[in-house]
């Protein structure tokens, strides 16, 4: 299983950048490194090319990329991970033909540099989606591709701009942290919902959307919130808060960029308010949980981790929840989106008259999550569907 610089893959590992830089980030996708290291009869590689050096991804400046094999031995200590445990491809031809090559389309621009195409199974993982790198995937010719939602779907973008993909799409579940479990008995929880979920704003989707806001179910909680406090509570906050650098022009120049993020850090970074508070506790405080879904066409991973710590989530009847086998009325309440049935439902499942079956929902999801949406149940389900490929 080859990984394309894989020291520099926030979803996989801790990055030396975000290190260095001091900013928080959510590994989403480490159970799946985990799992593969565990395998005895898996070599678990990291093809690190000319652009491997996560400090400065888009310099091609040899000097400074020099760098890029010491920094994958320096990110994997800081994760844990022995060096021996990892083997290193310097060279694109020591690609074998019965490899697994795992690029992230996030990382599009610097992980999917090939001369030519590799002749080995192709997969791209489409966390995070975005279209800006879909010619160099089409490129890429992948086998197949995997998100969290099956973006085929549920994605205006993914429609409009990879209409070329048709082969093989895995839906793999979020999976939650540990952290995330009942540490309150469901009765004695606030009986009103919370709002969790980070807010982002990201211009490039305006021409699909009308709209730059990623996650605009989040934005109308944050204000529903203000209207009927009796309700929802919100804890909802911008990604950048109050600063201004999601205005700025965007920029190559790794000065720059190093200037901007040293500047982010010594102002106090992102998201300040949002890890102000411990979310595990937060959500054990409420018996209702909403996490507003992303207009790109997939849910949050915080719908999980509000399952996991006991809460009844709400969340639109898009369709998302039933490809994971979850059922309305029975592991969660489904909403049409609108802020009128968010209201509606609120209102319905406070009422002291339906407080068992509140509970019962509740009870089922958690279990439901806590069975399916478990770490090594995920991975050895993805592991196995992208081996399948091999034949």
């Amino acid at each position: 299983m080859v990984f394309v610089n894989l020291h520099g893959n926030e979803f996989l590992v801790k990055t030396l950048n975000k290190i260095v830089f001091g900013q928080s980030v959510a590994v989403k996708h480490r159970y799946l490194l985990d799992y593969l290291l565990g395998c005895d009869d898996i070599e678990v590689c990291t093809y690190i090319n000319e652009r491997g050096l996560s400090l400065s991804y888009t310099t091609r400046n040899p000097l400074l990329q020099s760098f890029r094999f010491i920094e994958h031995k320096i990110a994997m200590r800081k994760n844990g991970i022995p060096l021996d445990k990892i083997t290193v491809l310097k060279k694109e031809s020591e690609i074998r033909p019965d490899d697994i090559v795992v690029s992230y389309s996030y990382y599009g621009q610097t992980q999917l540099v090939f001369s030519s195409v590799p002749d080995a199974v192709r997969v791209i993982c489409q966390i995070h989606f975005g279209t800006q790198n879909s010619a160099v995937e089409q490129k890429f010719t992948p086998h197949a591709m995997y998100n969290e939602s099956d973006l085929r779907k549920y994605s205006g973008m993914w429609r409009r701009d990879l209409p070329w993909f048709d082969k093989i799409f895995i839906t793999i579940p979020f999976v939650f942290e540990t952290r995330f479990k009942r540490n309150i008995s469901f009765d004695n929880r606030k009986n009103k919902a919370v709002s969790v979920g980070t807010i982002t704003y990201m211009y490039n989707i305006t021409d699909y959307y009308g709209d730059p806001c990623a996650q605009p179910a989040r934005k109308n909680c944050r204000f529903l919130a203000q209207e009927r406090p009796d309700l929802i509570d919100s804890f909802n906050f911008d990604y950048l808060e109050n600063q201004q650098s999601d205005k700025q022009k965007t920029t190559r120049n790794p000065l720059i960029k190093t200037y901007r993020r040293l500047k982010a850090k010594i102002t106090g970074g992102h998201q300040k308010q949002y890890y102000s508070f411990n979310m595990v506790d937060k959500l054990n405080s409420y018996k209702i949980a909403v996490v507003g879904e992303e207009i790109m066409g997939i849910p949050g991973i915080g719908f999980v981790e509000a399952m996991a710590c006991g809460c009844a989530f709400i969340g639109q009847n898009i369709g998302y929840y039933e490809d994971y086998g979850m059922i309305d009325g029975i592991h969660y309440i489904a909403y049409d989106g609108s802020k009128e049935d968010l209201v509606s439902k609120i209102e319905y499942w406070i009422r002291p008259e339906n407080a068992d079956k509140l509970k019962r929902i509740a009870e089922a999801g958690h279990e439901f999550v806590t069975q399916n949406f478990n770490k090594d149940i995920v991975a050895k389900q993805l592991v196995d569907k992208l081996l399948a490929l091999k034949k």
